[in-house]
């Protein structure tokens, strides 16, 4: 959901774009080199058949702390939310949680008051810990498009993942795929700007910067991301 997609058709109607996350997951390096993503049906409409990274659209219940969560206190408010989305997408569509294990002393909350994630957390001992992502950056998907969204990205090494990954409704061939030999085909322009950006944030090699991926009249820009760098 994170990418460019079919141009509206007809009349012009300009979509406001969805807040949404998606997360990049890396592990190992130069030809070893493996990032966690899967392809979109074929069969759907949005972005039929591309490779994409776990993520999508933040709901309403990502505004509320989970009591399996850790290591937020240095994310704003809007970032928090995105990560708690970000780890829910990933759990739905790859079925890994990410974060570490939990600690001996942390109380273990009644499964019956727990979200769906929230209880997968629970359950396998692991706490949601905000503080193995780092903030890629974002983007805003061009007006022209049908369906907008304007997406989070965040960096986890896989040492953070627990679990291991398989398809879902949503994605299929996911895995761990070796970008480290070839590019991931199907690729999309930003998920590919995202990765190369994660890859220079964790050789760290980056510019502190997060940057905004957008349009500008019509023309593709680079902006700085002013979120990343206050409170919003």
């Amino acid at each position: 959901m994170n990418d460019v997609s079919e141009p509206v058709r007809g009349r012009q109607t300009i979509v406001r774009p969805r807040d949404a996350a998606t997360l990049i997951l890396l592990r190992g390096a130069g030809r070893d080199l493996e990032v966690l993503a899967g392809r979109r049906p074929r069969h759907v409409k949005f972005m039929p058949g591309v490779y994409v990274f776990p993520g999508g659209a933040i709901d309403r219940e990502d505004n509320k702390p989970w009591p399996v969560e850790t290591g937020g206190e240095k994310l704003s408010p809007r970032l928090l939310r995105s990560a708690r989305a970000a780890f829910r997408e990933t759990w739905e569509e790859v079925g890994v949680l990410v974060g570490r294990p939990a600690a001996p002393s942390e109380p273990h909350p009644s499964a019956a008051a727990l979200t769906g994630v929230e209880a997968a957390y629970a359950a396998a001992g692991i706490a949601a810990a905000m503080d193995v992502l780092t903030y890629v950056g974002r983007a805003i998907t061009p007006t022209r498009v049908f369906r907008r969204f304007n997406t989070r990205f965040f960096l986890a090494d896989g040492a953070h993942v627990h679990g291991e990954p398989v398809s879902s409704e949503e994605l299929e061939d996911v895995g761990w795929h070796p970008v480290g030999r070839q590019p991931l085909a199907a690729l999309r322009d930003v998920s590919q700007f995202m990765l190369q950006r994660a890859l220079g944030l964790r050789a760290g090699a980056a510019q502190a910067e997060a940057p905004l991926f957008c349009t500008v009249r019509g023309q593709r820009r680079i902006l700085v991301c002013r979120e990343a760098i206050r409170d919003v």
